[in-house]
C-alpha cells in the first residue's frame, strides 16, 4: 500500500510528466503570432478575468493542481516559465515546450528499457553544439524596418511598432525606457531631457508651482549620510548663501527631523531655494545611482566609509546643473555640468560591466543607468478604451522594448522556431556512444516542438509545412499570418537570438531535472487552510 505523502517510480515519473503536460499546453495556446488568450479570473468575481497572452505572466497566476504529485511536475514547468522571464524578460513559452516535448520523449525511451541517464549524458553532450549553432546564426539588429516589424508583432499594433523604433533610434539601444500608463484611449510617447529617476520629493511644501518643484541654477549634495540633524546642513547652506546664486538640492538615503524642517523653512521663507530628495534604488545601489548622479554633475558623493561628513562639505563637493524637477513620484537633473570625459568614462565602466552581469534586474539597471548618463529618458504611454485592454497593451509594449533592446545589443536569429531547425543538420553529424545516441532524436523533436505549435496556434498542419522547410534552402520560413513560405529574414520574422539560446538552455535543463526525478515527497502544511488543501 502506497504511503499518502510519497510516490515512487512509475506512478511518480507518470504524474510528474501529467501535471507538466498540463501546463505546458495551458502556455502553448498563446505561442506565435497567432497565438490565443488566457482569461484569468481575479479574486473579485464582479471584476473582468485577465486577459493574458504571455506564457510568463499565466506562469505566475498558476498556483497548483488538486493532485499533489501532478502539482510538482507543474510546479517544475512554472520554474522554467519564470527562470527564462527572469533572465531575458521573453521566450518563457518556447522553454516550457521545448521542455515538455523532450520530457516526453525522454519519457518514452526510459519505458523502452534505455538508460535515462546515458540519454542525460547524450542531451548535456549536444546542448552546447545547440547553442553554439543559434550564436552562429545571429545577425544584428540594424534596419529601422526591422526593429518596427519586430516591436509590431509583439504588440500586435503598427503604431507601438513605429514608436519603439523611433524611440530606440532617439535613446539607443541603452537607453532609459519607461513604458507608462496613459490614461485616454490613444498611444503617446514622450522625451525628457536629463536623468530621471522614480523617487520624488520628500516633502510637497518643496513645490514651486502646482504639482512640481524647480530649482535653477541649484547646487546638489550627494551623500550617502542619512541626514536628521539640522547642524549636518547649516554650514553648507551659509556657503552657498553667501555665494549669492543657486539654491540647494540634496539628494540622500534619508532626510528627515530637524534637518527637513531646516530645507523647508528655508524654502516657504525665500531665504534659500531648497529640494530634498530621496536617493533612488535599492539597498548598495543607492550609492551606485548617487555616483553615476556625482559624475553627471560634477559632484562628489560624500560618503561615511570614507571619512566624509556633511557639516565639512565645501562648495567644490558640490555637484551643479541647468535645473532640478521634482514631482511627488519622480525627478529629473537636467543639463549637469559634470567634465563630458567623466561622465564617458562612467558609461563606458557600466557599460564594461553589462555581459558579466547576472541576466535579469542586475542586468536591466545597468543597462538603464548607462543610458540616464547619456541624459534622456523615453516614456512609451500606452492608452485603450477599457482598463482590460490598457493593462494587456502596456505588458505587451514591455515585452517589445525588451526583446528590440536585447536584439540591439546582441543580434538576432530567423523567428517563428526557424532558428531551431536550422541547428538539425549539426545535430545529424554528432557521433554519440551507443547508448546515449537516442538523445539525438529527442533533441531533434523537441526542436521542432516550438514551430509545430505556432503552427498548430494558427490552425495549421505542422507535418507538411515542416517537412517542407527542412526539405527547403536555409533563408525559408512558414509566414503563419500570411499563409504562404517567405524568406523570414527579409520578412521582419526574427527573435533576438538570446532569447532563444536562454529558452532552450534552461528548457532543457529543468526537462533534465523531471526526466531523472524517481521519487516524490509531499511536504504538508499543517497551517493551510482546509478550503484551500489539495485532495490526498
Amino acid at each position: 500500500m502506497g504511503h499518502p505523502r510519497l510516490s515512487w517510480s512509475p506512478d511518480a515519473r507518470q504524474a510528474l510528466c501529467r501535471g507538466f503536460n498540463l501546463l505546458s499546453n495551458l502556455l502553448e495556446v498563446t505561442l506565435g503570432p497567432r497565438g490565443r488568450l488566457v482569461a484569468v479570473a481575479g479574486a473579485n468575481p464582479r471584476k473582468a478575468p485577465e486577459l493574458l497572452d504571455d506564457g510568463a505572466a499565466v506562469a505566475r497566476r498558476f498556483l497548483g493542481l488538486p493532485n499533489r504529485f501532478e502539482s510538482m511536475g507543474a510546479l517544475l514547468a512554472r520554474h522554467i516559465a519564470w527562470r527564462v522571464e527572469e533572465s531575458v524578460g521573453d521566450g518563457s513559452t518556447t522553454a516550457v515546450v521545448i521542455a515538455c516535448q523532450l520530457l516526453n520523449e525522454a519519457h518514452r525511451y526510459g519505458a523502452a528499457g534505455h538508460n535515462v541517464m546515458s540519454l542525460r549524458r547524450g542531451i548535456e553532450r549536444a546542448l552546447p553544439l545547440l547553442l553554439n549553432e543559434l550564436t552562429q546564426q545571429a545577425l544584428p539588429l540594424e534596419q529601422p524596418a526591422q526593429i518596427a516589424a519586430l516591436g509590431r508583432t509583439i504588440t500586435q499594433s503598427a503604431q507601438l511598432g513605429d514608436y519603439i523604433e523611433e524611440i530606440f533610434d532617439t535613446v539607443g539601444a541603452f537607453g532609459a525606457i519607461q513604458v507608462r500608463t496613459n490614461y485616454q484611449r490613444t498611444h503617446d510617447r514622450r522625451y525628457i531631457q536629463g536623468a530621471f529617476w522614480n523617487q520624488g520629493w520628500v516633502s510637497s511644501s518643496f513645490t514651486t508651482e502646482a504639482g512640481k518643484a524647480v530649482l535653477e541654477q541649484p547646487y546638489i549634495l550627494f551623500t550617502n549620510q542619512p541626514l536628521s540633524r539640522a547642524d549636518h546642513l547649516l554650514p553648507i547652506m551659509n556657503e552657498i548663501r553667501r555665494a549669492g546664486q543657486g539654491g540647494l538640492v540634496v539628494l540622500a538615503p534619508a532626510i528627515t527631523g530637524d534637518a527637513l524642517n531646516l530645507l523647508v523653512t528655508n524654502k516657504v521663507r525665500q531665504r534659500l531655494p531648497t529640494l530634498a530628495v530621496k536617493a533612488p534604488g535599492l539597498g548598495a545601489e543607492k550609492i551606485e545611482i548617487l555616483e553615476d548622479l556625482a559624475v553627471l554633475c560634477g559632484g562628489r558623493l560624500l560618503h561615511t566609509e570614507r571619512g566624509d561628513n556633511v557639516e565639512d562639505a565645501h562648495l567644490a563637493d558640490l555637484g551643479r546643473a541647468e535645473e532640478v524637477q521634482a514631482i511627488r513620484s519622480g525627478f529629473t537633473i537636467v543639463g549637469g555640468k559634470g567634465r563630458p570625459a567623466a561622465i564617458r568614462q562612467r558609461y563606458q565602466d557600466l557599460r564594461r560591466q553589462i555581459p558579466d552581469a547576472p541576466r535579469g534586474r542586475a542586468r536591466d539597471r545597468l543597462g538603464e543607468r548607462a543610458g540616464k548618463l547619456l541624459g534622456g529618458v523615453a516614456l512609451l504611454e500606452i492608452g485603450g478604451a477599457t482598463a482590460v485592454e490598457r493593462d494587456y497593451t502596456k505588458e505587451r509594449a514591455k515585452e517589445a522594448v525588451n526583446v528590440v533592446r536585447l536584439g540591439l545589443q546582441e543580434g538576432i536569429v530567423p523567428g517563428g522556431g526557424v532558428a531551431f531547425l536550422r541547428c538539425l543538420p549539426a545535430l545529424a553529424k554528432l557521433h554519440l556512444p551507443e547508448e546515449e545516441a537516442p538523445a539525438l532524436n529527442i533533441l531533434r523533436n523537441a526542436l521542432m516542438a516550438p514551430a509545430q505549435a505556432i503552427l498548430r496556434n494558427a490552425g495549421y498542419a505542422p507535418a507538411p509545412i515542416l517537412a517542407h522547410l527542412l526539405e527547403s534552402s536555409n533563408g525559408l520560413g512558414f509566414d503563419v499570418m500570411q499563409g504562404q513560405m517567405v524568406d523570414v529574414m527579409a520578412a521582419n520574422i526574427v527573435d533576438p537570438v538570446i532569447v532563444l539560446k536562454e529558452a532552450l538552455h534552461i528548457g532543457v535543463s529543468g526537462a533534465l531535472m523531471g526526466l531523472t526525478t524517481e521519487t516524490l515527497v509531499h511536504r504538508p502544511r499543517h497551517n493551510r487552510a482546509e478550503e484551500v488543501d489539495f485532495a490526498p
